[in-house]
């Protein structure tokens, strides 16, 4: 009985807070941060990938199909990414513009961006061989970023902007289904637990990065259940063409270290607060029941055949669906904006009691 009102407890917080915080017309509230920084891989990046040198982009159509004049962004989707609609429902502009991009200046400084690189992981072996940001370079151009605020504002501004920021980082993806499981060298170098261990010292060193820079509220996102995604159960599961349940696992286990390492290491974050949020339960949960959400097609994307298309694969020859809306996937390896949006809502709710528990406050 006792759980159960600490449970109906958290709920009926998160409602509250929800209602405090839910968009309005502009100017009507305060953003819940000053701005919203985000690290990670495609699911997070804008179109940072335009300005490298890599064949992971995605700047052509039909990405970008529901976008505002169907314009193709860089985006691996058909409109709004997930932080796209996280930085409006904390009160900020809706688009969060990519860092690299000549158009980032001005006052679009001084409310975040997004320093994220489509195949981007945690492992510098997923992302060096593609030409495409580490997470290290990721954290570096933030410093350039933080430079470029403090001249353009001044110090104090640059400051107490980051300070009052949320930081967010989402990847793992691409370490397990690009490369891990693809590449018999890292495969023959490592163990999948000793991967996995690998990338959560990649991620102490990340937090231990920001932190420094000044960061105070830092939200972990776990990784998917991507043994559903239908590129995977293409490539892995195709007999069965179910999700494949050992990937699955694995990132379930993953998630599981990355909450007991938090615990670990957050006495040595004196000031701030590091959570985790789960994006696990409410994917598979969208995967498994898709009408339940308003979808129709869970197994295939609605670019191309929507079995294997992805990056230059899904490009202007392809046959795109007529609804994206009635899909969970856009390609292959990503979700359809209106698939993020019920993830950026879900993962809203959950920053919502966490980072202003109580514990949050005091």
């Amino acid at each position: 009985m006792e759980g159960h009102y600490i449970s109906l407890s958290i709920n009926v917080l998160a409602l509250f807070l929800l209602t405090l915080y839910v968009p309005q017309a502009a100017g009507q509230r305060q953003p819940l941060y000053s701005a919203l920084y985000v690290f990670g891989d495609s699911t997070i990046d804008p179109g940072n990938n335009n300005f490298l040198a890599t064949v992971v982009k995605s700047d052509f159509p039909p990405y970008g199909r529901d976008f505002p004049n169907g314009r193709p962004t860089g985006r691996f989707t058909n409109g709004r990414l997930v932080t796209d609609q996280l930085s409006e429902l904390i009160g900020l502009p809706d688009l969060l513009p990519a860092s690299l991009d000549p158009e980032f200046r001005g006052q679009k400084l001084l409310t975040g961006a997004s320093f994220g690189s489509s195949a981007s992981g945690y492992a510098d072996s997923t992302s060096i061989p593609l030409d495409v940001l580490p997470l290290e370079k990721q954290v570096e151009n933030f410093r350039l970023y933080k430079a470029r605020l403090a001249k353009q504002f001044g110090h104090e501004t640059a400051n107490k902007t980051v300070s009052q920021a949320l930081f967010a980082i989402s990847g793992g993806t691409d370490d397990f289904a690009n490369n891990y499981f693809l590449n018999h060298i890292t495969r023959k170098k490592y163990t999948v637990e000793q991967f996995q261990d690998l990338m959560l010292k990649s991620l102490t060193v990340f937090i231990e990065n920001v932190y420094n820079e000044g960061a105070t509220t830092i939200a972990i996102v776990g990784l998917p259940p991507f043994g559903c995604l239908p590129s995977q159960i293409t490539l892995h599961n195709i007999v069965e063409n179910t999700c494949f349940e050992e990937f699955n696992e694995v990132a379930s286990s993953f998630n599981s270290k990355i909450k007991a390492l938090l615990e670990k290491i957050k006495p040595h974050f004196p000031g701030a607060v590091i959570a985790y949020l789960d994006i696990y339960d409410k994917i598979l949960d969208i995967i498994k029941s898709p009408s339940k959400y308003g979808f129709e097609e869970a197994r295939k994307g609605c670019c191309g055949t929507g079995l294997l298309e992805t990056a230059i694969l899904c490009n202007p020859s392809s046959i795109s669906c007529a609804e994206p809306s009635k899909y969970v996937f856009w390609d292959s390896f990503h979700p359809t904006t209106e698939c993020y949006q019920i993830i950026a809502n879900n993962l809203f709710q959950q920053a919502l009691v966490v980072f202003n528990s109580p514990t949050r406050r005091n």
